[in-house]
């Protein structure tokens, strides 16, 4: 197996073709996207990701890997395309079957398809044999397939790509041994062997767990503000505990994994996911509530004199230290409040969005983060951007913040062990003199 062709170049094509590349396989890439190919042929990262930028140019030089208009033959397919949901919260998978189709013109005697989407259980199945009947070839004969599910976080792809255990669901002993020689050749992580809808499964548990304990962080910062106590430290405490890990809570759950992938539970098994249903409902009213809030303390200002608040939203990522907007909770709130500025003189920042892009998604920026910061009456903090982490508390002063995510929290409980550490030293060092 020497000549590999990736199929979806997005945040995880594209890191795998580039480990492939760097590993001895001659690795061709493709997209629908023509300008994306351009860009990654021109030596361009599509996406924001560290590292990233040398390691394309690198394989790029070398001539292990190019990005084409067209699917290429080879001996080893990976499907590593989008699988959203449509508005009514069922899986969309007309992108894997598209994927499939053109797969299934080039395939040939010997080949090996890995699915790497999240996809619902069964679709592994489907894709077998939607190849099966277009080419007239014998799955597991002439053919083989696999469900190989990436399981990474934007921010640390290509290290997690390489240090973490792989699930690989063959669907025949074939298809699991060609797929454990191909990610044996880059990934370090154990390489788990089962069967394809196990493997399904498995991704779809680990992203539904996550929303699950995201979702009962955000019932616990619920019932501490009714309480009228700190959500966070709250959790801190309850956290040492040696056998409860609280998450923190936020404006809610974005990106492509964990926001979605419990749909595809919820759709095959409805009566055995009350509890996954639930966490959506908790987790998706989320972001309107934090919206709230956020209303209310403007109509606060209003009613105090301040006819139009300057408001400053920090960050409208799903995550922090990523450029990933997709489902992200905090875009749903700037994008509710803008289409509310006849109350409010409203400025978006985030440090991973450039101004383009935040011009092309309609919201108002400035080019001053301090500016935006010093002239507002009301600050929002939406993400946990690490440049949002060294702010100075004095430009938080005189203003009304809302902080759904715990910034502040976690800068005056940094101060304080940093302060409480100083004091240490000092009366170690008195003892040490004899003081």
């Amino acid at each position: 197996m020497r000549r590999i062709s990736v199929v979806g170049l997005g945040y995880i094509g594209l890191p795998t073709a580039i480990l492939a590349a760097q590993s001895d396989f001659e690795v061709f890439g493709f997209d629908t996207d023509q300008e994306k190919i351009k860009k990654i042929n021109a030596g361009q990262m599509p996406i924001a990701e560290p590292g990233m930028d040398d390691e394309l140019l690198g394989v790029l030089s070398k001539g292990t890997f190019k990005a084409f208009k067209d699917l290429q033959y080879a001996d080893c397919f990976i499907i590593t395309v989008q699988t959203p949901i449509k508005e009514n919260k069922l899986a969309d998978l007309s992108y894997v079957f598209a994927a499939g189709e053109l797969v299934a013109k080039r395939l040939m005697p010997g080949n090996l398809v890995i699915l790497e989407s999240t996809v619902p259980v069964g679709t592994t199945e489907a894709l077998a044999t939607q190849l099966e009947e277009m080419s007239g070839l014998k799955l597991g004969i002439d053919f083989f397939v696999s469900h190989c599910p990436e399981r990474v976080i934007p921010g640390k792809i290509l290290k997690e790509l390489i240090s973490n255990d792989r699930i690989i669901g063959g669907m025949c002993h074939k298809a699991c041994d060609l797929s454990k020689r191909f990610y044996a050749k880059f990934v370090k992580g154990f390489l788990h062997i089962t069967d394809d809808r196990t493997a399904e499964l498995v991704k779809l548990v680990e992203n539904s767990c996550r929303d699950v304990q995201i979702a009962f962080a955000n019932q616990v910062a619920a019932m501490a503000m009714h309480a009228g106590v700190n959500p966070f430290q709250v959790i801190e405490f309850a956290n040492k505990h040696p056998r409860v890990k609280i998450l923190a809570p936020s404006t809610g759950v974005g990106g492509h994994c964990v926001a979605v992938d419990p749909y595809f539970l919820i759709e095959g098994f409805p009566e055995q996911t009350t509890l996954l249903q639930a966490a959506r409902q908790i987790n998706n009213n989320k972001p309107y509530q934090v919206l709230d809030i956020i209303l209310d303390k403007i109509e606060c200002l209003r009613v105090r004199g301040i006819e139009k608040p300057k408001v400053c939203l920090l960050g409208i990522t799903f995550k922090p230290n990523v450029d990933d907007i997709r489902e992200s909770p905090s875009l749903k709130i700037a994008l509710e409040l803008n289409r509310k500025k006849d109350l409010m003189d409203l400025s978006v920042f985030d440090p991973n969005i450039s101004l383009e892009y935040m011009q092309k998604l309609g919201l108002p920026t400035k080019y001053d983060l301090f500016e935006s910061l010093n002239d507002s009456d009301l600050i929002a903090i939406l993400v946990k951007h690490k440049e949002f982490e060294v702010l100075p508390e004095s430009v938080f002063n005189g203003k009304v913040v809302v902080d759904p995510c715990g910034l502040l929290y976690d800068i005056h409980m940094k101060k304080s062990k940093e302060l409480l550490t100083g004091v240490m030293q000092f009366k170690e060092t008195l003892g040490q003199l004899g003081i």
